[in-house]
């Protein structure tokens, strides 16, 4: 006779055994156009997902047109499409998409965007502005998804904007492990990213602050300055979600620099690079810029540049739901 204990283990993986076939058999992924193809190959591999056939093309006019192919009924399908670069466009065929596999009868749906664009402004700085991130996303209210995952929102207060529940996934410190680079000190570019420098910094234990930031709301120049602080002889890390000119980040780390650090990273979830961002940025002496592949990248990066791979992270979040 086996014991209650052996029973009980072996009731336990025969659960655990049925949930991976669950989660074989019954999952699939429906990347759309934006979402990089490293990122796609990353989550069929860590997540073993089946990949659903679609067809996409434009009419001569510019318009899109979407059709799934797969048969994906008694399925849990997985969307993924990242809004960058043409982030209209990208829009357009996520709804496209959602519309398409709730005319299908397809109900358990989840949405993963690992960049939401138009995020950046969720309040009304100046009379007769729209907030953009509501305008962009209320119309996910219209359809029945199971869940929605986005990588580093821009600002937690998001999802009571738009009126859903987001599950927002912050990638820091999985970053920092990753690339295996070692931190005395983390730093958030203003007050409103102390969350993400919070989350890292208790995570490694190591201390953390804020970067006094302004910004004109009618020029959109930026100054920046750094509080009372000593980081002589220190690596310190900026900790932040979009990089897309990088001026403040320049800036940023030209002041470390000249108060006596010894090195400068800055750990950004998304990184919208240009020509003129890597001129800007090398310019500065930042020692690494660490990104992921949450978006479409150039083919060619300098090797300052490091992209990590978010796709085991996002199953993981994925898996526990």
């Amino acid at each position: 006779m086996l014991s209650n204990d052996v029973m009980k283990l072996i009731h336990k993986f025969i659960s655990f055994l049925k949930q991976i076939l669950i989660w074989c058999n019954y999952m699939f992924l429906l990347p759309l156009s934006g979402t990089p193809q490293s990122l796609v190959n990353s989550l069929r591999n860590y997540c073993n997902l089946s990949l659903a056939e679609k067809l996409h093309k434009r009419f001569p006019d510019g318009e899109q047109y979407i059709r799934i192919t797969s048969d994906m009924r008694n399925k849990i399908i997985i969307v993924v499409q990242s809004l960058y670069p043409e982030q209209d466009s990208k829009l357009v065929e996520l709804y496209l998409a959602l519309e398409a596999l709730e005319g299908l009868n397809l109900t358990d749906v989840e949405l993963v965007i690992p960049y939401m664009a138009y995020s950046r402004q969720d309040k009304r700085f100046l009379a007769g502005e729209p907030m953009s991130v509501k305008a962009v996303y209320m119309p996910l209210r219209l359809f029945n998804l199971r869940k929605i995952l986005a990588l580093d929102l821009h600002s937690p207060k998001i999802p009571e904007v738009i009126g859903l529940a987001i599950q927002n996934i912050l990638p820091h410190t999985y970053m920092v492990k990753k690339v295996g680079i070692e931190v005395d000190f983390i730093l958030a570019p203003d007050k409103g990213a102390l969350h993400r420098a919070r989350i890292l910094a208790e995570n490694i234990g190591k201390p953390f602050d804020y970067l006094e930031k302004y910004r004109d709301r009618i020029t959109g120049e930026i100054n920046v300055s750094i509080r009372e602080l000593d980081v002589k002889n220190l690596r310190i890390a900026i900790v932040d979600d979009i990089v897309s000119t990088g001026g403040t980040l320049a800036k940023a780390a030209q002041i470390l620099y000249d108060l006596g650090a010894s090195k400068v990273y800055a750990v950004v979830t998304h990184a919208l690079i240009s020509e003129k961002t890597i001129q800007t940025l090398s310019a500065s002496g930042l020692d690494m810029l660490i990104t992921t592949n949450s978006i479409l990248h150039p083919e060619a990066l300098p090797k300052w540049i490091q992209v990590t791979d978010v796709g085991e992270l996002l199953c993981s979040e994925l898996k526990s739901l």
